[in-house]
């Protein structure tokens, strides 16, 4: 048995660090591809920025867009990085970790909460004008994924598999695919376009640089070697059983963390959402890249998953 706001806080400790982890790293990869490839396309780069902003709607409503590219790329840092107000940004977060890790302090090791504190306050300490410098957000991201890996280990490595691991666990995987799901469905539409918009070596930057933003292209690699071509990337992203950023793995470890959680004599709602999703992309494959409903595919998945949550809030949180 766990308490509902114990069950609740480590869920949402768990989907905050996931974020965290997410924003942290494809700020790092976002802004690595749009430097390379500025001098050579300057609407590729400034895509790099407002897809990222797609991925992570955090800044504020009637924005004005930023009409140099300078301009939206040091916003575009700022807000997703240290911005206080920004609900995506990596600081903002990793606050939210925090202070639902102090709510449940008691089903934590203090190996967890001590890397988690001094991550949180050592991104706390950066300033706009150390981030406006590239080597500074550079070193800063790069110091804050560390932090977020290293408090992950401690989770690994410390925390008893009870149900508050369960539930720990819940909110990293379900925050994990979703967002991938997210990034999926923004990418995508112009990489899979019938000709690409721009130079071949160009558009196979942006495609290295979508696996590397998912941390998936060692593991790509090892399955496909040097060869990068989109029909393998997008069945390797959605499909794979192995890779723990595919959106079929995702799926499934959420199915498993679910059926974990549900009474040995019923499942309940949210595991049956998510066991007939999972099997679905069990079943799946070159079929939909095959027949083009890629997109409307992960429309679908992100659908289903937004249903998952809602139906497991209601259920187990109450609210």
């Amino acid at each position: 048995m766990i308490l509902s706001r114990v069950a609740d806080g480590l869920y949402w400790m768990g989907r905050y660090l996931e974020r965290a982890e997410n924003a942290a790293r494809l700020l790092m990869v976002s802004e690595e591809l749009s430097t390379e490839v500025l001098g050579l396309d300057e609407n590729l780069a400034r895509g790099e920025w407002r897809d990222l902003r797609s991925i992570f709607p955090g800044f504020p409503d009637g924005e004005p867009p930023s009409r140099s590219l300078a301009a939206l790329a040091s916003t575009s840092l700022r807000g997703l990085s240290i911005d206080p107000e920004n609900r995506y940004s990596v600081f903002y977060s990793l606050r939210k970790a925090r202070e639902n890790a102090r709510s449940v302090r008691e089903a934590l090791s203090l190996e967890v909460f001590i890397n988690l504190n001094e991550t949180y306050r050592e991104l706390e300490g950066q300033t706009r004008r150390a981030l406006a410098d590239p080597a500074a957000f550079r070193s800063a991201m790069q110091s804050t994924h560390r932090g977020l890996m290293s408090t992950v280990g401690a989770i690994e490595h410390t925390l008893t598999r009870d149900a508050g691991w369960l539930f720990l666990k819940l909110g990293e995987s379900l925050e994990r695919v979703f967002r991938t799901v997210v990034i999926l469905r923004t990418k995508l539409p112009a990489l899979v376009a019938t000709e690409p918009t721009v130079d071949l070596p160009l558009f196979y930057s942006q495609w290295r640089s979508l696996l590397r933003g998912l941390s998936c292209l060692e593991n790509y690699r090892k399955v496909f070697g040097a060869r990068l071509e989109p029909i393998d990337v997008l069945q390797f992203l959605l499909f794979d059983a192995q890779t723990p950023r595919s959106v079929r793995y995702g799926a499934s470890a959420v199915k498993e963390h679910l059926d974990r959680i549900s009474s040995a004599s019923e499942l309940s709602q949210p595991a049956r959402i998510v066991g007939k999703l999972a099997a679905e992309l069990s079943y799946q494959g070159h079929e939909l890249i095959r027949d083009g409903q890629i997109l409307s595919f992960l429309d679908h998945v992100q659908a289903e998953l937004g249903r998952a949550h809602d139906a497991l809030s209601t259920q187990y949180f109450g609210t």
